[in-house]
This record gives structure tokens, C-alpha cells and sequence, in this order.
């Protein structure tokens, strides 16, 4: 309802215009909600709580905060958890507006966006009630207080509040608030105020126009240009002179990249060239993610040199030598052609649009110079490091900690930014796992994945003494198969049963197939404290050695959890199957189950395989159990064969299996998954549930669906694998999914002796595919459904609710399709598009986290693995085969399939001298750290690298002068792990030699050659001269040596790269040999 009409005047800066003054017409309103859950008064409050729209708590006090305290400190606001049921008053809002205030603006929608936070902003300007004249004196502090003195009155039903400094409503200083409260946040709020003592993060120290004014007269002297102001970004947008995209700012190079670099990805058709940003001050301030205006360079532009930063040069950038040797060493050098097929265009960042600013975890560099201001170097090396006050550096030196970055000045070369907390000391493997928790968005830490009290005052008992059992009320409403054979197969040691499955003839000849799939919608009800943690969490999180579950593991490892002879609740697929396994009906619906058995992969692999008997298993249900699980194997074969036919792709990616030492606790065994038929089997049977259930969605939800789809790549993303594919006489043709499938298939036929070039072919076009996503139907036209790698047109997420909130939205949507739903507010969610198309951007958000912290487990794993092995046994190395995966300008790419990892080996350091170890002539691994010197031509494509052998270097075990290597070729590589002070060890491969079968061939070779140290001596006495024969006893000694290191001896090697060099000098001037002779005619 509409009342008043009010004006809103404020003044901001323009770089042409100078100071403008805007003016901007309100009318007041009488029908603005409180958003308090137990407020009766307010009627809209029923249409907030339907939609899923913030509230404020019934328990505990209501904070509104100030505008001081959101300008200044909103940092501790937003990643304070603890803080909850936050008014923010559009007073507030506006007056951050009114200062370009727009990063904290996000963050405050961002903080009233979670639900776990229970805090809203409240449109106090525009409600007849709270609404402040604009002419008062101090009328921001007056518009909060109004409003804080109507919301009590409100909710005490008095319905009487006193005007500005006469409202009953307790006023605290944050910091008092702080020490009262909350006391672990007093650190934090103490180390924002050190740090923005001297800036001008409080809005309120000046008036609108001082602040405007105060930016119009600042001038940029020294670094940075000066961002473009709003109108100008958007005249700019508007004549296509500027365009917009997110900024990728690549890996620092201490080899090849002298300058930073960033690509900005428009968004566009996948025919639009990515921007090229080159050197520091063309980037200008952006970091990775931040959505950046760019001005395209011209061609005149792109040819000139570019300028250089000249602010806050000297110490700071100084790095000691171990860590400046972990950044070359996890530097992998530029890729050797860009994605994109077409060139990218090169342009400079004028202005950010939106900052993705988060807390960043980091180290310290110690000032030289002492006293309290630092650097803090952030583990992501994408971020520039950021300067932070700090007196007490010896509590901080040597551990990890949380820094947030405040503001980026023009006239800085850093951003400035403060301490916000400790996680721990470097190294300790909880700290480890704090870090990838913080780096990745998913926890402040391990301590915070706890759940609530309220959720777990949701759950229902059960205990040893009283188990949970399903309700009477609830089993009659259920289609009861406790009597049908169901069974679940899963990795062995599983808690969280999401699936189950039957599959048994029918009296027509047919079978009757059947997906369960535990029933967690029946537990966590839409806008449960239950479901409000779960979608904040978005996934289960697995790591190496632990997981953070999604829901409460008594849902998640009992109640919901299929286990053998339990009765479970479920919501199960069942088709009707003929003789050719094409389906002639399907039902849905909720079940009540009773699984006959749970089995890992290994013994229903075992049935599937003839077995009589398997270890584990009732040998009265063996039988029935061997029968379902053939039937069922021979059915998806067919349904796999159809999608194969569709175009559907079989990739590859590595998963790696750790074993621990109970007592230890150390890494007994690092081995990847093994791929079984039966894996294949049942993840046939969930993608064809999965399937038909998008379909029955998309049919009563057609605008609202929650569906998934994989996006088809342009074919210059696979411009990387065609040119591998060619190194080894194989053509791709990646026109469509069919094509490429096809492709794949005949590199499998052909390389079935070379299982390593059949993986790493599959993962190449696995890397090159865009990421699968949720979207809401309604988002996108209906040719845009495809899921490119299954080749379905319909395709969702269904099987796995413990561990996937959009499983539950997928079931919720499901049974509100079949008309099986207990829940009066799931329609209202679950139908509106809007809702849907906000929570699949959220959860896909949370999954792009999951995956990246379980790779950086994994990552983390390895390295202790490594190191476990060499480190702490004594060992110097660790030897393993690999194969090179790419090439890059620096050297190699290699994957070694024994431990699952991929690293670069560095054949050329950040010098551009040639960096060729000794072992490549000689097989010993204990040559690996000694260099042959004198090594040219270094030359590297997409295709091959070469490297030119000095002239007198013996090369017969290599075959040329010219030492190759390509894609697909097998190496041994030495792995280590680097120890640093203010990352994470990474492992890092150092060449060994070409691949063993090579160093076969020289052995079996050799054998054919009785006594060939022989052979050289007495040709060394035949054909020297005079001199020589001087240095007989010499050349003894030496033709022994290398003779011996042909032979991969095993024996330690003395000497140092100088001396090893000097001996192959020697050798090659006595002409012990021809250096160009290929090894045939040896």
C-alpha cells in the first residue's frame, strides 16, 4: 500500500562531471513485514516463510547494527557465525551507497541471504512507521534508532515507541557488545581496528559531500590508473567500448612468465576469444574471480612495451631461496597453445564490478625492517600477498592464519588488509585440513561443521537400547517390498547407504528392475533447521582420511541409511522391463524396504564372476543373489550399449584409495580405485533413474525442475588432446559426442596393450569438457537440456540424498509430481523457478568447493605419502613410472599412475638454462640431481620437446643426438617432496630417464655383447694416440664407470654434477666412441 512521497538526495563523484547530486523519489508503505517468526501481526510473514525467505529467529536478542559498524566492520560481521538475527536497516545500505560502497552492500545481502544467520534488511526509508525526515541533524543514527524502537514496541504488542533518544532500546559499543557476548571475537575486532585506524573504512567520520568531495580532490601519483567511475563503465557498456567478464589470474611463473597475467572469460557464444591481460598494471588491482571492465587494447596498444609498477618496490618482493624453489617447482610453466583455437584480444582492466574478496588463509614474511606492519603471503598464489598490521609476529610466525583484504588504494602495490585469526602451526594435519576448509568457502574450521542444537533437536532417537522403527501411520501409507529380494553394493566400510536394487523375471517373461533410494525428504522438512543446514552445506565433503556429512550422521549412518535387514523408508524407481529391456512401464513412489544384504563391490563382483561361494555373504541368499545380480548386469550392458550408440563418452579421472595404520595413523597404502564390471552396473541402473525421474519432473514442473545438464564444448577445448592423438597416429574427430566416443573407442582397441595411453587419452577429453550443472528448467530452452557425456536429453540428480542436497529437492519435486507428499510448504518451494534457479547456483558453488578440497586432500595425502617414504624412511628417492601428459614451454607434464598424481618435471629453470640430469644417460636414479651441462636447442610445441646433447656427451643408449619427448611416452621420474615454510610441501618429479622398457632393451642388448667394458678399453688402445696410452690407467677407470651406470648398477655414485660432467668430457675427448652412432650400429 502506497502512501507518502518522500525524496532521497545524494552526491557522488564522477571523473568528468566532478560532484553530481541525485535525487530520488520514495513513496512510504504501511504493509512492510517485521520478519520475526513469531510476530501473528504482520500477515506477509506466512508468504516469507513459504518461499524460503529470510526471518528473523523467536530465540535470542535482535542486533542492529550502525552504519559505522557495517562499514567498518563487516568482515567480522559476515564470518562470525555466532552473530545471528541481524536487522540491516536500508538506511544503512543507502548511506554505503551513497560512498561506492558496494562490496560491503553484497555482504550484507550476503549475510541475509543464509539462513543459517537468521538476519534480514529491513526497508525502514520506505515504511510509513520507521520513515525519517532527511533534513534532521544526525538522521542515519536517528533512522536506526526509530527503527530499532518500533520493532520493540512491535513485538511487545504495545504498539508505543518514543522517538530518537527516548526509545528504551539498549545501545552498545561493538567492542563492549563484543566482551560481553561474545569474547572470542574481541581478537578479531581488535585487529580491524588496528588496521583501518588510519583509512577511511568508517563512513560515518564524514558527511556525504566531505567524502565526495575528499574522493574528487584525491589524485593517483604513483601505481595504479584510477578505476572508471559507474556512468562511465556503463555509457562504455552501452557503446560496446568496454566489456564485462570474470577475471582468471593465472599461476605466478618463476620460469617462463615474467610479467602477471589474467584471462577474462566474456560468457559468450564459445566462438568469443577470452582477453588477454598482461603485466600488473594492465590487471590493475583484480584478483581471481572479481567480475572486471576491460577496454580492448588496439593493435598499436598490444605492440607496445608496457609500463612498470614503480610503488613500494624493494625487500617485500625478496622470497628465501626454498620458497622461491617451491614456486618454480609447483609452477608448471605456460601451456604451449591457449584453449581457445582463436587468439585471445588483449585488453586492460578499467574498473571492477564486483569484488570476490573472501578471507584468505596465509603465512608471514617477516619486514626486515621491523615494527607492526607486514606482509601476509596467501597459500592460493593467485593472490597477491597482503599487508597487514600486527604487533605480535612471533605468535603468528611459522603458522597459518586468516587475513581478510580491506581495500586495494591506487598508490599501493599491495592491498591492505587484516589479521583475522590463527588456525594453526604449518604442517600439524589438522591445520592441513583447517586450511583447505577456509580456502575452499566450506568452514572457518573443522569445529564449525558440528551441528546446531536446534537441527539435532529434530532427530529422531535411536539408540542400541531403542532403535528407531518405522511409524504404523507411516507404513500404511507406503508400498510395502519387505518382502522382495533388495540389496545394496557399495564400497566396502560404508555408513551412508543412499541406494539399493532388485531385478527379477516376472511370470510374462519379462523383469521387473527397481532403484530405492533412501526416503531423507521424509526427515528434513522444508524450513527445518535440519534443511537449512543441509543446503547450506550443499554436499557431503569427502577428504582423504575423513568427511563432513551433510545431515546428521544419525539420518545419514542409521535412520536413512539402507542397512542390511533394517526396515527403511524409501522412495523407489520400479520399471516394468520386456525380453529387450526396453521399459513398458514405470511407477514412483514412496516404499518401505528391508534390504536382504549389503554388499561391497569386491563380492557382488565375485557373484558376478561365477563364484560358488563368496567370503561374507549368507550362503543361503548366494544363489538368489548371484541370479539377481547377473540378470541385472546383463540388462544394463544393453542400456549401456544404447547410450554408447547415442554418443554417450567413457572418461576417465583418477580417484586414489588411502589405507591407514590404525595404531600409527600413518599411510600404509596409496593405490587408485580399481574399476570393476559392477561398478559399471550400478551406475548404469542410477543414471536410468535418474533419468526417468528428470523426465516425471520436467512433466509436472516444467518451468521449475531442478535438472543437470553437461554442456557441449567447442572443439578448439580438445585442440590439446587432437595433437597428442597425432604423436601416436590417431585422428579425433570431436564434432559431437558420438564422433568423439568413436574416436576414444578406437584408441582403446589399438592401445589395449598400453592401458596408461587408454586413461590418459580419456582423461585429456575429460579435462577439456565444461562442467556438468544444476539449472532450473525454466532458466534455458529445452535444447539446452542435453547432458553432452551420458548423451541424455533429460538427466537429474536423484540417487544420492544423504550426501547431495539436490537429491532432496529432486525427491521433493518427485513426490509432489506422484502427489506422495506430507509437506504443506514443499509445493510452494519446490514449484517456483525462481527458488529453484537461486538454490542451483548456490549448489553448484558448493560442489566446485567440495571437489576442489578433495582434490587438495588428496594432494595433501600424497605429499605426506611421499615424503612418509622417503623423508622418514631414509630413503633419497622414490622411483615410479609415469607418462607425459603435456608440454609445456619449461618442460613436462607427467602422470604417474602407481600414486594417481600428475606434477610438472622441469627440464629448463627460471634462468632458461637447460636443467638435463645425468640419470637420462646413465639409468641410476641417484644421478637424478646431477645436470649435464652444455645441453642447447631446447625447443617445445604442443607435440614434442627436444633438447640438443652436447657434442661429447655418449648418447648410444639414447639413439641421437637430439633427445625427444612426446605425448604419451614413458618416463621414470624420481618424486620428492619440498619441504617450505609457508606452504604446503608440494611433491614435485624430477626425470630419471626414459621409460624401462627402454632400459630393457639396453640390458638385453648388452647381454649380446660379452664384456663390453672390454670391448672399449682395447678400442681406446687401438685406434688413440700416444697421449692416450698415458692415460691408460684413466680411461680404465672411466669406460668402468660408465659402462657400469649403462647397466642401471645400483651402486651409490660419488661425486658431484661438476665432476660427473667432467668425466663424460673426458670420456667423449679420449673418442672412446662415435657420439653420433645410433644404437643399432653399436
Amino acid at each position: 500500500m502506497l502512501g507518502t512521497r518522500t525524496e532521497n538526495v545524494a552526491f557522488r563523484r564522477g571523473k568528468r562531471q566532478g560532484l553530481m547530486m541525485s535525487v530520488t523519489e520514495r513513496y512510504l508503505r504501511q504493509d512492510i513485514p517485521c520478519a520475526h517468526k513469531s510476530c501473528q501481526q504482520c500477515p506477509q510473514n506466512k508468504h516469507l516463510a513459504q518461499h524460503g525467505l529470510p526471518q528473523l529467529s523467536e530465540c535470542g536478542m535482535i542486533l542492529i547494527p550502525d552504519a559505522s559498524v557495517v562499514s567498518r566492520y563487516i568482515e567480522l560481521l559476515e564470518h562470525s557465525p555466532a552473530l545471528v538475527n541481524l536487522i540491516f536497516c536500508q538506511s544503512v545500505v543507502d548511506a554505503l551507497d551513497r560512498r561506492n560502497r558496494t562490496r560491503t552492500i553484497r555482504n550484507v545481502r550476503g549475510i541475509a541471504a543464509d539462513p543459517r544467520r537468521t538476519s534480514i534488511v529491513f526497508a525502514n526509508e520506505v515504511f510509513d512507521q520507521t520513515h525519517v525526515d532527511a533534513a534532521l541533524p544526525n538522521r542515519d543514527s536517528r533512522a536506526v534508532m526509530r527503527a530499532a524502537a518500533w520493532l520493540r514496541a512491535h513485538l511487545d504488542g504495545s504498539g508505543q515507541y518514543a522517538d530518537y533518544g527516548q526509545t528504551g532500546v539498549e545501545v552498545w559499543q561493538l567492542a563492549e557488545f563484543l566482551a560481553e557476548f561474545h569474547p572470542t571475537l574481541i581478537e578479531h575486532h581488535v585487529s580491524i581496528t588496528e588496521s583501518t585506524k588510519d583509512g577511511d573504512m568508517d563512513i560515518t567520520e564524514m558527511t556525504p559531500v566531505e567524502y565526495a568531495q575528499a574522493r574528487l580532490l584525491a589524485k593517483t601519483q604513483l601505481g595504479y590508473p584510477s578505476h572508471l567511475s559507474p556512468s562511465e563503465i556503463e555509457d562504455g557498456l552501452r557503446l560496446g567500448t568496454l566489456v564485462r567478464g570474470k577475471i582468471r589470474v593465472l599461476q605466478p611463473s618463476g620460469t617462463m612468465r615474467t610479467e602477471s597475467q589474467g584471462i577474462v572469460d566474456r560468457g559468450g557464444a564459445a566462438d568469443t576469444p577470452d582477453i588477454l591481460i598482461v603485466g600488473r598494471t594492465a590487471l590493475n588491482r583484480a584478483c581471481t574471480g572479481d567480475t572486471v571492465i576491460v577496454r580492448l587494447l588496439t593493435r598499436a596498444e598490444e605492440n607496445a612495451d608496457s609500463k612498470v609498477l614503480a610503488v613500494e618496490q624493494g625487500s617485500d618482493e625478496a622470497e628465501d631461496d626454498s620458497e622461491a624453489l617451491a614456486v618454480e617447482q609447483i609452477d608448471a610453466g605456460e601451456e604451449t597453445s591457449l584453449n581457445n583455437a582463436r587468439t585471445p584480444v588483449r585488453g586492460v582492466v578499467v574498473g571492477v564490478a564486483e569484488r570476490k574478496w573472501r578471507p584468505f588463509v596465509a603465512t608471514l614474511q617477516l619486514d626486515e625492517a621491523g615494527g607492526s606492519r607486514h606482509l601476509a603471503v596467501p597459500v592460493d598464489s593467485t593472490v597477491p600477498k597482503i599487508r597487514i598490521h600486527y604487533m605480535d609476529t612471533a605468535a603468528i610466525a611459522g603458522k597459518y592464519f586468516v587475513v581478510a583484504i580491506d581495500e586495494w588504494p591506487a598508490d599501493s602495490q599491495y592491498p591492505q588488509g587484516h589479521f583475522v585469526r590463527v588456525i594453526g602451526p604449518v604442517g600439524n594435519l589438522d591445520t592441513e585440513v583447517d586450511v583447505i576448509l577456509v580456502e575452499r568457502q566450506i568452514a572457518v574450521s573443522q569445529s564449525a561443521l558440528k551441528f546446531s542444537l536446534a537441527s539435532m533437536r529434530e532427530m529422531p532417537i535411536s539408540t542400541t537400547q531403542c532403535p528407531w522403527v518405522p511409524s504404523a501411520e507411516e507404513v500404511a501409507r507406503r508400498r510395502d517390498l519387505r518382502d522382495s529380494l533388495i540389496f545394496s553394493i557399495d564400497p566396502k566400510g560404508s555408513q551412508d547407504i543412499d541406494d539399493a536394487v532388485s531385478m527379477r523375471k516376472t511370470a510374462s517373461g519379462g523383469y521387473e528392475l527397481g532403484v530405492h533410494i533412501a526416503d531423507v525428504s521424509q526427515f528434513v522438512l522444508p524450513g527445518s533447521a535440519t534443511d537449512t543446514e543441509a543446503m547450506a552445506r550443499g554436499t557431503t565433503v569427502y577428504l582423504a582420511d575423513r568427511r563432513f556429512n551433510m545431515i546428521p550422521e544419525v539420518l545419514s549412518e542409521q535412520i536413512c541409511s539402507l542397512r542390511g535387514l533394517k526396515d527403511r523408508y524409501a522412495v523407489s524407481v520400479i520399471w516394468d522391463l520386456n525380453k529387450e529391456y526396453n521399459a513398458t512401464g514405470v511407477w514412483f513412489g514412496r516404499t518401505l524396504i528391508r534390504s536382504a544384504c549389503e554388499m561391497y563391490y569386491e563380492q557382488a563382483q565375485a557373484l558376478l564372476d561365477g563364484a560358488a561361494s563368496v567370503e561374507g555373504l549368507d550362503p543361503k541368499l548366494e544363489a538368489s543373489l548371484k541370479e539377481s545380480i547377473v540378470e541385472l548386469a546383463k540388462a544394463m550392458r544393453v542400456l549401456r550399449q544404447r547410450r554408447y550408440k547415442a554418443g554417450a563418452l567413457e572418461l576417465a579421472s583418477t580417484e586414489i584409495k588411502f589405507t591407514f595404520d590404525k595404531e600409527s595413523g600413518a599411510i600404509s597404502e596409496l593405490l587408485p580405485k580399481s574399476s570393476l564390471e559392477i561398478h559399471r552396473v550400478i551406475e548404469e541402473a542410477m543414471v536410468f533413474a535418474n533419468s526417468a525421474v528428470a523426465q516425471r519432473i520436467h512433466e509436472r514442473f516444467p518451468g521449475a525442475a531442478l535438472l543437470r545438464r553437461h554442456r557441449s564444448p567447442g572443439s578448439e577445448r580438445f585442440a590439446r588432446l587432437v595433437d597428442a592423438a597425432r604423436t601416436k597416429g590417431f585422428e579425433i574427430d570431436c564434432s559431437s559426442n558420438a564422433a568423439l566416443a568413436d574416436s576414444l573407442r578406437r584408441i582403446t582397441e589399438a592401445s589395449a596393450s598400453d592401458p596408461d595411453v587408454v586413461f590418459l587419452a580419456k582423461s585429456m577429453a575429460t579435462l577439456a569438457m565444461q562442467e556438468a550443472e544444476y539449472f532450473a528448467t525454466g532458466d534455458c530452452e529445452s535444447d539446452k537440456y542435453l547432458h553432452y557425456g551420458l548423451a541424455l536429453g533429460f538427466y537429474t540428480h536423484f540417487t544420492s540424498p544423504i550426501r547431495r542436497y539436490a537429491d532432496i529437492i529432486v525427491h521433493r519435486q518427485l513426490l509432489e509430481a506422484v502427489a506422495a507428499s506430507n509437506s504443506e510448504l514443499q509445493e510452494a518451494v519446490v514449484g517456483s523457478q525462481k527458488w529453484v534457479s537461486d538454490a542451483t547456483g548456490k549448489l553448484n558453488e558448493r560442489n566446485r568447493q567440495s571437489k576442489r578440497a578433495q582434490r587438495e586432500s588428496t594432494e595433501l595425502f600424497q605429499s605426506r605419502y611421499v615424503m612418509q617414504r622417503t623423508v622418514g624412511s631414509g630413503q633419497e628417492h622414490l622411483i615410479a613410472e609415469g607418462i607425459v601428459a603435456e608440454i609445456r614451454t619449461n618442460g613436462l607434464i607427467v602422470y604417474v599412475p602407481k600414486f594417481g598424481l600428475r606434477g610438472p618435471v622441469h627440464l629448463r629453470d627460471s634462468s632458461g638454462q637447460i636443467k638435463l640430469a645425468l640419470s637420462v644417460l646413465s639409468g641410476n636414479e641417484r644421478d637424478s640431481d646431477s645436470f649435464i651441462e652444455g645441453c642447447s636447442e631446447f625447443m617445445a610445441d604442443t607435440k614434442q620437446l627436444s633438447i640438443r646433447l652436447p657434442m661429447n656427451v655418449p648418447v648410444f643408449q639414447l639413439g641421437s643426438q637430439v633427445l625427444r619427448f612426446s605425448v604419451f611416452d614413458h618416463v621414470r621420474v624420481s618424486l620428492r617432496v619440498l619441504e617450505t615454510k609457508r606452504r604446503r610441501p608440494p611433491v614435485y618429479l624430477t626425470l630419471v630417464s626414459r621409460a624401462s622398457s627402454k632400459a630393457n632393451d639396453m640390458r638385453a642388448y648388452r647381454s649380446t655383447l660379452p664384456s663390453l667394458d672390454k670391448t672399449f678399453r682395447i678400442s681406446a688402445a687401438a685406434n688413440s694416440t700416444g697421449s692416450a696410452r698415458k692415460q691408460t690407467s684413466e680411461a680404465e677407470t672411466v669406460a668402468s664407470t660408465v659402462s657400469s651406470k649403462t647397466a642401471v648398477d645400483e651402486r651409490p655414485i660419488a661425486g658431484k654434477s661438476s665432476d660427473s660432467y667432467s668425466v663424460l668430457q673426458r670420456f667423449g675427448e679420449m673418442s672412446l666412441f662415435e657420439t653420433h652412432c645410433d644404437v643399432q650400429t653399436l
